[in-house]
């Protein structure tokens, strides 16, 4: 009986022990099986992809598996506990990715958490995502996504950020104003600038009615980096001035263009413009980008009026031109002087200038406005004797224009020839080469 007894003990000891040891898979199938001894908690390797694993009376039992670029996974298995399966497949399911940056102060977020500097550790589990952005003030960021897709897409193992792109923050004033860089609008009143490395970009800031201004922000090795901020301040004006097609523009007293001109005004000055075409009034304006003046206007559409100087003259070749008159040989030199005189007389008041003995006359400035004094038109008639035998004199009928409205009649500087002779004046040296003879 007692035989009995100790063989079926005998049966139940090895019956327990062929039931703790176990057969251990692993998914990969690459994963490297160990054994953790409680001894020193160094770790024994057992197999890899498959391995035998027996449990014993006085080890913690402690399973672990490991894959570099995956989080280990770890197993403790109970003395005494019933396993009715004795294969277990064990799966590394979390793929890790070990970062670094460059710079070593920027900062590592993972799915928008703060992981710190310089290292980090990116976990995927398995048919997840997580997304990573490096950031440092003055850089662009570089975002990545890692996906974990079963038998597909997987992280690497080590990822490297670098951050190369330098990041200039922009804004204008005042507001309104677009933003554009390499020609491309990028914003309104801010943007986000990047400066790629080893290149050099162009930022325009732009508004209706200012001068627009535009910046240079270079990323190469040996010139100063971009700055973190920028602000592009408009400081000037522009007003688009549009007149008759054939009309031209001055500003500041020098010609600009016809028919249109974009005029543009410095921050804290003044432009004179005029408008002239002829045979209408000249029309003249001011815009000011100073404080306290009036706000130019964005456009500004200029319709002339008529010069009535142009109704009241013709076009003639003899304005301003000596005219050569042979006086006939029967008048002698004090008939044609006297005769000289009376036409002259009869035309212009006041005589400047009159002596026989030299043969020269000169008239005072007739003077005549139109348009309330914007147009002034002065002519007088200049005799010289050129020669007595025969004899003969050269007749000028001076005819001038003024530059500007409201300047000195005796200024010269202001006037110019003006190739019109008043009606009035037209007919007077054909009267002299007619009478003369």
């Amino acid at each position: 009986m007692r035989v009995y007894l100790l063989a079926g003990l005998a049966g139940l000891v090895a019956e327990a022990a062929v039931a703790q040891t176990l057969t251990i898979r692993t998914t990969p199938q690459n994963a490297v099986i160990y054994r953790l001894k409680a001894q020193d908690n160094s770790l024994m390797p057992l197999g890899t992809g498959t391995a035998q694993f027996k449990i014993q009376d006085k080890d913690p039992n402690t399973l672990v598996v490991q894959l570099e670029g995956y989080r280990e996974v770890r197993r403790v298995f109970v003395k005494g506990e019933k396993f009715k399966d004795r294969n277990f497949q064990i799966a590394l399911t979390k793929r890790v990715v070990r970062i670094t940056s460059l710079p070593y102060d920027a900062t590592i977020y993972v799915n928008g958490d703060n992981r710190g500097q310089r290292t980090a550790e990116v976990e995927v589990d398995e048919g997840q995502t997580a997304t990573v952005e490096v950031k440092k003030v003055g850089f662009a960021p570089v975002v990545k996504v890692y996906r974990h897709e079963p038998g597909g897409e997987m992280p690497p193992i080590t990822d490297r950020f670098e951050l190369t792109d330098r990041m200039v923050v922009v804004s204008s004033v005042p507001s309104g104003a677009e933003l554009y860089r390499e020609g491309n609008k990028i914003g309104d009143n801010s943007a986000d600038v990047i400066v790629p490395g080893g290149a050099c970009v162009t930022v325009r800031a732009q508004r209706p009615g200012f001068s627009p201004l535009e910046r240079n922000y270079c990323n190469k090795d040996g010139l100063t980096p971009p700055p973190l901020e920028d602000r592009l301040i408009l400081a000037g004006r522009v007003v688009n001035v549009a007149a008759p097609a054939e009309a031209r523009i001055f500003v500041n007293n020098k010609q600009a263009g016809i028919g249109s001109f974009t005029v543009r005004i410095n921050d804290g000055t003044c432009a004179q413009v005029r408008v002239e075409q002829a045979g209408f009034l000249p029309e003249l304006r001011e815009y000011c980008a100073q404080d306290n003046a009036p706000v130019p206007p964005l456009d500004d559409i200029v319709q002339l009026q008529s010069d009535e100087s142009y109704s009241a003259s013709v076009l003639s070749d003899q304005a301003n031109v000596n005219i050569t008159i042979e006086v006939g040989k029967t008048r002698t030199e004090e008939q044609a002087w006297k005769l000289l005189s009376s036409i002259v007389l009869s035309h212009f008041d006041i005589l400047e200038n009159s002596d026989r003995e030299t043969g020269y006359l000169r008239t005072a400035w007739v003077i005549k406005n139109y348009g309330s004094g914007a147009v002034v038109i002065r002519s007088r008639i200049i005799v010289k004797r050129s020669s007595l035998d025969p004899l003969r004199y050269t007749v000028k009928i001076a005819s001038e224009r003024n530059r500007e409205p409201g300047v000195s009649v005796k200024d010269d500087e202001n006037f110019v020839p003006w190739e019109r002779i008043l009606n009035v004046y037209k007919d007077v040296i054909s009267e002299m080469q007619a009478r003369l003879q």
